[in-house]
């Protein structure tokens, strides 16, 4: 048997003891590198970290002042609508901008929408539906519901509500829609 304890290879980390290697190539022994236990402390050198965070901060306040700015103009100029059948009209009339993608009718004459509440605060709670529950928009189209509501002047908040009870079918839709499919 041979004696394989001498004959193992055994990888050498330190620096190459030849000269057979350019010199470009070799590390040089004179540039510092940075050190962390160099006096700075790992909780230190997050400069621009801290800056995004300070500037996420400070425009979040911005925005705050400024939708605060915006809602006491609105109240002052009477943008505030001066009843919630008034304000509901509004809301109508933002949703009926919103198309479904795969018929060319908006979702309000499509009978997507079943019911728009207004509290006392001004918030608006919106029950809805879709044409089936496998629709490609199922995800988005809550969203982009709450979206147009909460642009409408007077509206302190929009919760929307996805039902599939009653299912919608074509008895649902206006008159309009239906005329606009070719259905009547």
């Amino acid at each position: 048997m041979m004696d394989n304890k001498n004959k193992r290879d055994i990888l050498d980390v330190g620096a190459p003891k030849t000269a057979d290697y350019p010199e470009e190539n070799m590390p040089k022994s004179d540039v510092s590198r940075p050190r962390l236990d160099a006096g700075v402390s790992p909780q230190e050198g997050g400069y621009f970290l801290n800056k995004f965070l300070e500037g996420d901060a400070e425009k979040k306040a911005a925005d705050a002042a400024e939708a605060e700015a915006t809602n006491a103009e609105a109240t002052t100029t009477g943008d505030v609508p001066e009843s919630k059948e008034v304000l509901e009209a509004n809301i109508v009339a933002a949703l009926q901008e919103i198309y479904d993608p795969e018929i060319p009718v908006n979702i309000y004459e499509l009978g997507l929408i079943y019911g728009v509440d207004i509290d006392d605060d001004w918030r608006v709670r919106v029950t809805m539906t879709l044409t089936t529950p496998h629709c490609p928009v199922a995800e988005s189209m809550p969203g982009e519901v709450e979206l147009k509501v909460n642009t409408v002047p007077g509206v302190n908040g929009c919760d929307v509500a996805l039902v599939w009870e009653p299912a919608w079918d074509m008895s649902k839709m206006t008159d309009e829609a239906r005329l606009e499919l070719g259905l009547l």
